[in-house]
């Protein structure tokens, strides 16, 4: 909001050459205002990809262990029996993990995308912010009256155009990081999901082989 207020004050400014006093506009807050939003753009965007990361691997991970702590619970019925396929719950636990592992490094490797966007955006917002804070502290400098209106209107425009662009940035960022984030969370969620209960049937497979084993004796 405070950015649209910035552009609408600059084109007063553009009607009124001379009417308005440049000198009273704050350009470095303008400047300040934009960065401001866009690091509260990769706040926002870090924040949910860590805690979606992390809801997405907790909750499968937790039917495995279910599913160990069901197989482990019948060693009573038969010590032998459970024991015989103690390395085939080890080796399947094992196999999640690393399955786990995997969907892990695409979702980084998609966070690292997302976050290295809004980093570009941010550099690209910083070098033309800190054009227009350079050359608005040039013009305060001139003491020659022609020199300093001259910068002024230079400054205008080039302010103009950097607020104006700067709204664009923000806005695609921000629609940007709004569709991606949710979808990145959504693939990575399956993917864990898909572990989890490849995991859980190769640990049915292995109930199925106790009752059997039982069923012997």
């Amino acid at each position: 909001m405070k950015t649209i207020f910035a552009i609408f004050a600059l084109c007063l400014v553009a009607a009124n050459a001379g009417a308005i006093d440049n000198a009273a506009i704050n350009y470095e807050g303008m400047v300040d205002d934009v960065l401001a939003e866009m690091g509260q753009i990769a706040k926002d965007a870090a924040v949910a990809l860590q805690h979606g990361v992390e809801e997405i691997v907790m909750d499968p991970l937790h039917q495995v262990e279910e599913a160990v702590e069901n197989i482990e619970a019948r060693r009573p019925e038969s010590e032998e029996c459970v024991a015989a396929q103690d390395e085939k719950v080890a080796a399947t636990v094992d196999t999640m993990h690393q399955d786990m592992g995997v969907c892990g490094v695409i979702a980084a490797k998609t966070s690292a995308e997302i976050m290295s966007d809004i980093s570009a955006a941010t550099q690209q917002l910083v070098f033309g912010g800190y054009d227009v804070v350079s050359t608005y502290r040039r013009c305060q400098r001139y003491t020659n009256s022609v020199l300093k209106n001259s910068c002024y209107a230079r400054l205008t425009i080039k302010a103009t155009l950097y607020m104006t662009n700067a709204r664009k940035s923000i806005k695609t960022i921000r629609k940007s990081t709004n569709e991606r984030i949710p979808a990145a969370i959504a693939d990575a969620d399956a993917c864990t999901h898909t572990a989890a209960e490849v995991a859980i049937h190769e640990l049915d497979n292995v109930h199925a082989t106790i009752d059997s084993c039982i069923a012997k004796y």
